[in-house]
């Protein structure tokens, strides 16, 4: 790993005990505070040309979905009428190469199996104890934009998810938010206001290969603009839980992969 991350940079594995505490720490800090802990320069060059190879070799794997939702994620079944943020819909077209498509040997895998990393972001999270993913299909997954993909405004149904930057698309591609608005006494109106196209509270995270991000998208309503070009955005999603053996229902790997097993 000190040939594929950057340890010098980020000091949470193989460094002086007080210096991984106080590394820690600080990011464990502003992941509170904003619910965001980028790492930008986490994946050494080298190996970020081997991932995204890897990466492209697996293409052909990937299930595309083209789906209507609301910010929500859920089916309005509300009274209330169109216009309102439960009817408001947003569209998301993106592939997903699953975990079993994925080389065992691969660069990617290594990464995903090894212990400090794991442990470095259940520590930023404050999750004791902290375990892998055991889905099958949704264990370490590869999501895909290709011309056209897009993923529309939505709080994700997971407290937090854990990606890494791989490759970014020619034009489009970009990820926007509005941080933490979620539970808060005007959550409406500030997102049928973003719904509508009001940019007043909308921040632009840029997307640089190699960025390792630890996100709570469940509190922060955020989406995925629209790609264009040849070349993919490509985004491993590493997944982690606070109990062994958690799965997805079949219900979301039909959903995400088009099939159950």
């Amino acid at each position: 790993m000190n040939e594929c991350i950057n340890l010098g940079k980020y000091p949470f594995y193989g460094a002086d005990e007080s210096l991984e505490d106080e590394f820690i720490a600080d990011c464990r800090q502003v992941y509170r505070r904003t619910g965001i802990c980028e790492l930008p320069e986490f994946i050494l060059p080298s190996a970020l040309d081997i991932l995204a190879g890897e990466a492209s070799q697996w293409m052909d794997s990937a299930y595309f979905c083209d789906n209507s939702h609301n910010a929500y994620l859920d089916t309005p079944d509300c009274p209330k009428g169109p216009g309102s943020v439960e009817h408001t819909m947003e569209r998301t077209v993106v592939g997903s190469i699953p975990y079993d498509r994925i080389d065992p040997g691969s660069l990617l895998n290594q990464i995903y199996l090894w212990d400090p990393l794991k442990d470095f972001i259940g520590r930023v999270l404050g999750k004791s104890p902290f375990y892998r993913f055991s889905d099958p299909m949704g264990a370490c997954s590869i999501n895909v934009f290709v011309e056209g993909g897009e993923h529309g405004w939505h709080f994700d149904e997971s407290e937090y998810s854990v990606t890494l930057m791989l490759q970014s698309p020619e034009q489009g591609g970009e990820f926007e938010y509005v941080p933490r608005i979620r539970g808060m006494e005007n959550e409406q109106s500030m997102v049928g206001s973003v719904l509508h196209g009001n940019r007043s509270g909308v921040e632009n995270l840029p997307f640089v290969p190699g960025t390792l991000l630890i996100f709570g998208g469940k509190q922060t309503l955020h989406r995925v603009t629209r790609v264009s070009g040849p070349t993919p955005r490509l985004v491993p999603v590493l997944c982690f839980a606070e109990e062994p053996g958690r799965v997805n229902s079949e219900k979301v790997r039909k959903l995400f992969w088009g099939r159950a097993t």
